[in-house]
């Protein structure tokens, strides 16, 4: 909820949803009016079950959200579920759960418009009592506004918020409670970038009392975007029906898209029931392997294949944070280098042209399954992407292409402009007429010679702030410690 006059889709009725609106006719109080000791400065949102103002509270002189009860047919079992939302949230003390300040059922009072004019019932207020409870006001807005924006969360963000969230839920799993409507629009930030969970209109006591009068039967309550199968089907539901519903929250918040969509809520049940959990890394590729595996998890069909415990679930995404890596420096690599270049001039003098391609083969297989060649293993350092993962075969020609483009370069002009015989006729005479230690020199002065220009490229390690090459920002890799990698 934002502090501007905006219109405000409402915690508990997001447009994904497909919940009716509340008409105005229906509400029982109007802006302006006072209920109890709360004066109501502006409506925030609306939906199905309920209304949500901003107030005043006039007692303590601070700013509250008041949640007001839309009447309906079925009053009774409305209110009750009402009262059920507040006593649910007002039982938890996190500071990731929106706060519970007060509950109750009163006429609505307007407010004078002038010193002269008395205070009075607003005429058909005796008769439609405001059913409402006061919340906690959370100055910020829901995530459910990224999606509306067409933006995706950062997955390090998203891994930070998922925590937060968890924690949240695991306080109310503790007090006894399943939330049951997990879904953007009810994960509030607040200004200091935390998030709050809101709504527990559809809170169910573990302890199953109470629950089945206030449900009725073949009902299915819940949100069909992000519902797990066993709450579709109607089965019994414990807290690993909200594991479900965060992992398909975040898993739409990373990827910008919704895990399943369809353009009906019972084909989208289908979806969740029958259609394999879909790839989040193929969804949006910047997302570590750690956090996709997490949030996949969260989504199998089977509550028996997602995290028994809010605990277990809290340290995988603990051991999921990125790890702290140390860039390796010009000075290190180039060091690494000497020494592969070694290697490269002893297999030429040793075997010739076999050698050499011996030798390409081999960089491109250990940088592309290790991040490491012969030299990198030996001052402990590793290539590898920007996230962390293997490079890569791909990134791995790609890389050594770009880190070695003037030799390259010179042994194509000399492949076009003279044929391959006379380059490896030149490279077996050096071998056999010179011997291995001139090749050896030979081969070491002409890399360096050819070299020179891509050293500047190189250089640019010594002054970019991640210690990255001209071949490393090519193909988005980085070279780091192993040590600090761990």
């Amino acid at each position: 909820m934002m502090e501007d006059d905006r219109p405000r889709t409402p915690p508990d009725s997001p447009p994904s949803s497909r919940r009716p609106r509340a008409a105005h006719a229906e509400l029982p109080v109007a802006v302006g009016d006072t209920v109890d000791h709360f004066t109501l400065e502006k409506e925030l949102g609306r939906g199905a079950m309920g209304v949500v103002f901003l107030a005043h509270d006039d007692s303590l002189d601070r700013r509250v959200a008041i949640k007001v009860i839309v009447p309906k047919p079925h009053e009774d079992r409305a209110r009750e579920r009402f009262f059920r939302e507040a006593r649910a949230q007002a039982k938890l003390t996190s500071r990731h759960v929106v706060q519970i300040h007060y509950i109750g059922t009163a006429g609505r009072r307007r407010r004078p418009s002038s010193p002269d004019v008395a205070s009075a019932v607003t005429e058909g207020a005796a008769s439609t009592p405001a059913t409402y409870f006061a919340m906690e006001y959370v100055q910020g807005e829901s995530l459910e506004a990224l999606l509306e924006r067409g933006e995706a969360l950062e997955p390090e963000r998203a891994r930070v918020l998922m925590l937060e969230v968890a924690s949240g839920l695991r306080e109310a799993h503790a007090a006894g409670f399943i939330h049951r409507d997990i879904k953007p629009s009810n994960l509030l930030l607040d200004r200091a970038g935390h998030v709050k969970i809101a709504d527990f209109g559809l809170a169910k006591p573990l302890s199953g009392t109470g629950a089945s009068s206030l449900t009725g039967d073949g009902v299915v309550l819940g949100t069909p975007m992000y519902m797990p199968p066993e709450q579709i089907q109607g089965l019994k539901v414990d807290h690993r029906a909200d594991m479900y519903a965060l992992g398909a929250t975040f898993w739409n918040l990373v990827a910008g898209t919704p895990p399943y969509d369809a353009d009906s809520s019972i084909a989208i049940f289908a979806k969740h029931l029958n259609d394999p959990v879909p790839s989040l890394v193929a969804a949006a590729p910047g997302v570590p392997a750690a956090l996709a595996a997490i949030v996949e998890r969260l989504m199998q069909k089977d509550p028996e294949g997602r995290f028994a415990t809010y605990d277990e679930l809290i340290d995988a995404l603990d051991a999921a944070a990125p790890k702290h890596v140390e860039p390796a420096g010009f000075s290190i690599r180039a060091a690494a280098a000497v020494i592969d270049l070694a290697l490269g001039a002893l297999l030429v003098a040793l075997a010739g042209p076999v050698g050499a391609a011996l030798y390409v083969v081999a960089l491109v297989a250990a940088q592309a399954w290790r991040g490491q060649t012969l030299g990198k293993y030996l001052v402990r350092i590793r290539a590898e992407r920007s996230d962390g993962t293997r490079i890569g075969a791909g990134r791995s020609m790609l890389r050594l292409a770009a880190a070695g483009w003037l030799p390259i370069y010179w042994a194509v002009v000399i492949l076009l402009t003279r044929g391959h015989r006379d380059l490896f006729e030149g490279i077996r005479a050096a071998a056999h007429e010179g011997g291995a230690r001139e090749l050896f020199t030979a081969f070491v002065v002409q890399h360096v010679f050819f070299s020179l220009l891509y050293a500047a490229s190189l250089g640019l390690a010594a002054i970019h702030p991640e210690k990255r090459a001209a071949h490393d920002l090519l193909v988005r890799s980085r070279v780091v410690h192993v040590r600090a990698a761990g």
